[in-house]
């Protein structure tokens, strides 16, 4: 069997990514440029370290092909996302965020642990959450557009995982006032369904639903106070990610795929099936009649009528 492959090389496969110290080089000094227009960093952050430490973090990152996400995410965004890491404060090695690979681009998205880093530095003093079961009494009532709890008597008994019906997060502030986010079961598991891995009625979220619905909640009341008093780069930051949340992930992926192999056409040839054919050639033109040119001219006046 001879089999000739015959490939079209993409402009991102003619590029040769490189990520290396020169290129973390490169964004260290957009991060200056920005700086000169006002980014600014927490006192204990240091940006070209995170940079270098996420770069680690994405030569152990595959995509769920299990291959490299350096070798198959493109450059730019690469790029973006080690700048969105540090534009927003955080170190992915800490899990304050993670890559997350589709469609052959790369993007950083906030963690648990990114949402209450991020609150705290913009004013959060304390962060609480609950779950709220089954029999459990909750109350709270609005005031000028604003959450006010006023109790939650919970009962031992009541804890159970599979009677769950929400989860709410309280955020004090540093001038004392309180910023309350409630969320009942079915937006906690709708939120779920946009995060990459989730498989309702398995895995973590079902063994540990108590856990993740506090998690969740957190993360959206952490959002807020991000939202309100985060500095204009973040802000802006966030909204990108925003406008990410309803991309189809698997969808990326797969119409990337299709778009990859269409470059790449493979053909098999079987060795007997040359041999015939060839032989088969030879034959004709040994035997292929010669035509009379000259009578068929003289006979076919039909040009002349055009």
């Amino acid at each position: 069997m001879a089999t000739n492959k015959q490939e079209v090389t993409t402009p991102q496969q003619q590029a040769g990514m490189v990520v290396n110290n020169s290129f973390i080089d490169a964004l260290s000094n957009q991060l200056l440029e920005k700086q000169k227009y006002g980014l600014s960093f927490p006192a204990d952050y240091n940006p070209t370290n995170a940079l270098m430490g996420a770069y680690l973090k994405l030569k152990e990152t595959t995509d769920r092909n299990g291959k490299c996400v350096l070798n198959t995410c493109s450059q730019a965004s690469i790029a973006n996302c080690l700048m969105e890491t540090v534009t927003k404060g955080l170190n992915m090695q800490k899990a304050q965020c993670y890559p997350v690979a589709y469609g052959g681009k790369l993007q950083c998205q906030i963690s648990y642990h990114g949402w209450k880093a991020m609150a705290h530095r913009y004013g959060a003093k304390t962060i609480d959450a609950e779950v709220i079961y089954e029999g459990d009494t909750f109350q709270y009532h609005l005031e000028n557009g604003r959450k006010i709890l006023d109790k939650h008597e919970q009962d031992f008994a009541n804890i159970d995982v599979d009677k769950i019906k929400g989860a709410y997060c309280v955020i004090t502030l540093d001038d004392g006032s309180c910023y309350i986010e409630v969320m009942n079961i079915n937006q906690i598991k709708t939120a779920w369904k946009k995060g990459v891995g989730y498989k309702e009625n398995s895995g973590t979220h079902k063994e540990f639903t108590d856990m993740m619905a506090k998690k969740t909640v957190t993360s959206r009341a952490c959002r807020q106070i991000v939202q309100q008093y985060g500095d204009s780069a973040v802000v802006a930051s966030i909204e990108k990610d925003d406008n990410r949340e309803n991309v189809d992930i698997i969808a990326e992926d797969v119409a990337y795929e299709i778009d990859q192999n269409a470059n790449t056409e493979e053909f098999q040839v079987d060795d007997d099936v040359e041999e015939v054919n060839a032989g088969a050639a030879e034959k004709d033109e040994g035997s292929a009649p010669v035509e009379d040119t000259e009578k068929k001219t003289s006979n076919d006046e039909s040009w002349m009528s055009e």
